[in-house]
């Protein structure tokens, strides 16, 4: 162990750079962690400058001391996101929340995948690049949603459940994969033993918030002394971590679900206010010692990934996500500002590379070539990137979705509208809804979901099995989407003369996008396995798919050349109808 005088030399060192860092972010309007992770390459081991005959090789050669620092503002950061996970904030925000992060969070994965599968990475690595790539930052999101006074604007409680959603599903999905690798440091562990392990965890803590913490949050707020009160915080975050451990679960998993325990409770705010100063101090060493970790010679292997992560990252969040997001329901401005405030990526994907660079390094039959070498480097520069271009597109929003709208053809705006309006009502929450809404759809969903987790996860003669039930459920996708839809199809306005003949063109237009997207979902994960190229020239059927449909709904409902708003062409029993109304009208009669 280094003496103390080294120790307090490290410490000071790492304070007065991170401040330095922080400080000349928060200058340039750039989030902080961007300074401290640049700071720490400047003061790394890994760092080598020559200059007029002197060279330069970091201020800090051994870290091993502020790596263990550094894992306690880990886990205190990943408490602060677990008391950020309230069920009542989900619960306001319902079925919207959960289809964008669903959404969005796989298809970001997808995109990672697609990077690993086209670096040559092995499958593990893999995984920890996806996750990379896929999770957005809920700090930046809040911090700019708070600077551009956009908190009370409709679509921010959706956002935020959003982003809540996808760190709790980042969070269980990364305690499986570290899990499967590392439980002990040495080798892989039995899956059986893995979910059991997971399952025994999860319900303690489901025992712990149902029944423990409601009858002891009382004596808890009891505690007047702050310095008793932080202890006890303390020693029950760090204790949930170390209980974590012992299911062969990251103990930052541990600190999350405590997070969460806490989360609706009286005593939150409480917790946030006296623990944030010590979060935010060892927080700031986790941060500077992530970029102590980054070699300066690696940046030029990872730009061709950046070069590849960065498009990709867009094209999900500012298209797909935004796109998505005016197709169930938010108007076409919300739904920008919700897709550019996804683009930012910072700390949970730092969180990501270093858990997973650090299983696979302590794994001695996993390779280090791939994710042990070039995932912290990688990680590093695409927060540093896309956490400044975040910011600059959240300002931009309003006058991106103005551009685009002038800009998309009419036939496709009159596609995504009918859209619009029908899942509209089903997805986004209603004050005085005008039917009820059927549950028997969102249990298949659900149904779905899973046979698609339990797919992607199969290989061989399983994955095979598993692949001859698609038509089976698609039929059990489309029958009950259609039982559904037909309701909001009913009622809905979709500012046309509707009759038997638009309504029921409406109903299979909209069957036809969505129940397509579950196709292409359930396509996409059985042909992976085998050829996974393919999968792209699925995803472009699926747009061609989308714009032709629009195109013809928009050409049969007799809206081709007319600037006027949308009229559908009359039914035949219409028309009729109408012929026998003007022949028995005053100036009708023969």
């Amino acid at each position: 162990m280094a003496d103390p005088a080294s120790l307090m030399f490290q410490v000071g060192v790492i304070a007065m750079v991170g401040f330095i860092g922080a400080a000349l972010a928060r200058s340039t309007r750039v989030s902080v962690i961007v300074g401290y992770i640049i700071a720490g390459m400047l003061i790394g081991p890994f760092i080598h400058v020559e200059a007029f005959g002197a060279s330069y090789d970091g201020l800090l050669q051994e870290s091993s001391f502020i790596q263990g620092i550094a894992q306690l503002g880990l886990v205190l950061l990943l408490f602060f996101v677990g008391l950020e996970f309230s069920i009542a904030k989900l619960a306001r925000t319902k079925e919207a929340a959960a289809v964008l992060a669903a959404t969005n969070l796989g298809v970001n994965l997808f995109a990672g995948f697609a990077l690993g599968a086209w670096l040559g990475w092995p499958l593990i690595d893999t995984i920890f690049l996806a996750g990379v790539v896929s999770m957005s930052s809920s700090a930046i999101v809040a911090k700019s949603l708070i600077d551009l006074k956009r908190l009370g604007n409709a679509e921010t409680e959706f956002l935020m459940g959003m982003v809540i959603l996808e760190s709790f599903l980042a969070m269980f999905l990364l305690t499986i994969v570290n899990g499967a690798i590392v439980p002990s440091g040495t080798a892989p562990s039995n899956v059986g033993a893995l979910f059991l392990g997971v399952a025994l965890f999860l319900g303690f803590f489901a025992l712990l918030a149902a029944v423990v913490v409601p009858h002891t949050v009382r004596l808890i707020d009891r505690i007047k002394s702050d310095e008793l009160f932080v202890l006890f915080a303390l020693g029950a975050v760090f204790l949930a971590a170390a209980m974590a451990g012992a299911f062969g679960i990251p103990a930052i998993i541990g600190a999350f679900f405590m997070g969460m325990v806490f989360a609706d409770t009286k005593i939150a705010g409480r917790l946030k206010v006296r623990m944030e100063s010590l979060r935010d101090a060892f927080v700031a060493i986790f941060f500077v010692s992530f970029g102590m970790l980054i070699d300066p010679a690696a940046l030029p292997q990872v730009l061709p990934m950046l070069l590849i992560a960065v498009p990709l990252v867009l094209l999900n969040d500012l298209f797909l996500t935004s796109a998505l997001a005016y197709f169930i329901g938010f108007s076409g401005r919300a739904a920008t500002a919700i897709g550019t405030s996804l683009v930012a990526r910072n700390e949970e994907a730092i969180l990501y590379a270093s858990v997973g660079t650090g299983a696979i390094q302590a794994n001695p039959s996993l390779s280090n070539n791939f994710a042990g070498t070039y995932l912290t480097p990688f990680t590093g520069v695409l927060c540093i990137v896309m956490s400044s271009v975040a910011p600059l597109l959240m300002r931009m929003s309003t006058g991106l979705a103005d551009f685009f709208a002038k800009r998309i053809p009419r036939s496709l705006v009159f596609g995504a509208q009918v859209v619009r309006r029908t899942l509209r009502s089903i997805v986004m929450p209603a004050v005085l809804p005008i039917y009820r809404r059927g549950r028997l759809f969102q249990a298949v969903l659900l149904l779905y979901a899973v046979w698609i987790v339990t797919l992607a996860v199969t290989d061989g003669a399983v994955h095979l099995a598993l692949a001859l039930l698609t038509p089976v459920a698609l039929f059990g996708v489309w029958a009950t989407a259609r039982h559904a839809f037909r309701e909001p199809v009913r009622h809905t306005d979709y500012g046309v003369d509707g009759g038997p003949f638009g309504r029921s063109e409406i109903e299979a237009f909209v069957l036809r996008i969505v129940v397509g997207a579950f196709a292409t979902v359930a396509f996409v994960t059985i042909l992976w396995e085998y050829y996974w190229p393919v999968t792209i020239g699925i995803l472009y059927a699926y747009f061609l798919l989308i714009v032709i449909s629009m195109r013809t709904i928009h050409r049969h409902l007799g809206l081709e050349h007319t600037g006027q708003p949308p009229r559908t062409r009359p039914s035949r029993f219409e028309r009729t109808s109408r012929m026998w109304r003007a022949a028995g009208g005053p100036n009708g009669r023969r």
